[in-house]
């Protein structure tokens, strides 16, 4: 038994009640399941302490007989000390080498290392959750992904979604293949051409929203532009250029977005339990299906209503005024210099631009749909949509073309003819 304040609570009441008379020490010793004679050693403690009711708990007066002598439990300190990073287990095998006894067990070492980094870290456990509310319909939109192996022969698939804090409603979700960037930046652009942009996206420490390096790892290398945040992902650029505030919460602290936490759970009950599904796309199907349930039908306990009964009404926020393209802002970014014969390299392919305007030597930004097209603008100015990995413009020089066209015109002015 523990002996909690309120167990001793429970107690100075009753042990109360009996000194004043209210209550027998029968009573007593069956409201508090004791003996009578149990309670009339409670009676002369309190009176003893002068009615001090923190008397009534457990008090030891005999060390505990497995109790590890003092040296032991210095010499793990000490090598806690030495070596921060060790885990529990070498911590142990280090202590064991001393020859120390008695020798303490694995398990009591562990406890013994977490007490001591508890001491260092106070300041940073995390504190009982609060309930919030955003003030309005996409005031707030968090965005995360599950996965699973939710496809025939133990296929992986993720879903991605983004839910709408005021209204609860799923702005938009796609059951994936990959949790990638380019998959985020699809879903976030079908979230945005139904709604419009959102104020502010709540997201986790994801490598799609933030570049992290975790720790001190040897095997990650960034520049200090990265480490500094001022490189941002694929992602945060796309935000940045819709004027959406992009909130990462704190790292390990999943209980941020509990309300599309909780929503990925009802998600995996109700579609996820005619899993396995025999394709990507047929359980992509399956979610769009139930989402039209979900927003329009499913009665919210919390908000008291369905969620798209608090998005009714809603005027979508329009785009920057010098925002490009919804689709170049989703699509993935690149930049490249443009070499003297108006060329440039993508993944592997060679892209010729039309003559017009001159752009050699100027860098160039690509907005690339793999698979479809490839756009490309200067400064604020477009120059031209090529099909990805597609072959040349029609408006390039063929080589037949830079023979009767060209080559003529490099004649000298002076040369003589075949009748002088």
């Amino acid at each position: 038994m523990q002996w909690t304040e309120r167990i001793v609570g429970e107690r100075g009441r009753v042990i109360a009640l009996v000194q004043q008379g209210l209550l027998t020490q029968v009573a007593a010793a069956e409201q508090l399941q004791l003996s009578e004679r149990q309670v009339r050693r409670l009676l002369r403690r309190v009176e003893a302490a002068g009615g001090n009711w923190g008397v009534l708990g457990y008090q030891r007066r005999h060390p505990a007989p497995n109790r590890l002598a003092a040296p032991v439990q210095a010499a793990v300190e000490a090598v806690v000390a030495a070596h921060p990073q060790w885990s529990a287990l070498a911590v142990w095998e280090q202590v064991e080498a001393q020859g120390l006894a008695p020798r303490p067990s694995r398990r009591t070492v562990s406890r013994w290392v977490q007490a001591e980094r508890d001491v260092g870290h106070a300041a940073r456990r995390p504190k009982p959750a609060r309930r919030f509310e955003a003030p309005g319909p996409l005031a707030l939109v968090q965005m995360d992904t599950t996965s699973g192996h939710w496809l025939e022969a133990n296929g992986r698939a993720a879903v991605i979604a983004l839910l709408d804090d005021y209204s609860r409603a799923i702005l938009a979700a796609r059951a994936v293949a990959a949790d990638s960037s380019l998959h985020n930046l699809a879903v976030l652009e079908e979230a945005i051409t139904r709604y419009g942009p959102m104020r502010v996206l709540y997201s986790d420490n994801g490598s799609v929203f933030r570049t992290t390096r975790h720790g001190q790892s040897r095997f990650y290398r960034y520049s200090a532009a990265v480490l500094a945040g001022e490189a941002p992902t694929q992602f945060a650029r796309a935000l940045s250029e819709l004027g959406v505030v992009l909130l990462p919460h704190d790292p390990g602290n999943a209980r941020a977005k509990g309300k599309l936490e909780r929503w990925n759970r009802f998600f995996q009950e109700r579609v996820l339990a005619d899993a396995p599904y025999p394709s990507l796309p047929t359980l992509d199907g399956a979610l769009q299906e139930w989402l039209g349930y979900y927003n329009e039908r499913h009665h919210h306990r919390t908000i008291g209503t369905v969620p798209a009964a608090r998005l009714a009404g809603y005027q979508p926020r329009p785009l920057p005024a010098a925002a490009r393209p919804l689709a170049d802002i989703c699509a993935l970014q690149e930049t490249r210099k443009v070499a003297k014969d108006h060329t440039f390299s993508l993944d592997g392919h060679l892209y010729t631009l039309p003559r017009e305007p001159n752009l050699v030597a100027f860098r160039v930004d690509l907005r690339i749909r793999p698979g479809q097209t490839v756009r490309v603008w200067h400064g604020e100015q477009f120059i031209a949509e090529l099909p990805y990995g597609g072959p040349p413009t029609a408006s390039s020089l063929t080589l037949d073309e830079v023979l009767d066209r060209v080559l003529p015109r490099l004649t000298p002015k002076n040369a003589p003819t075949l009748s002088e």
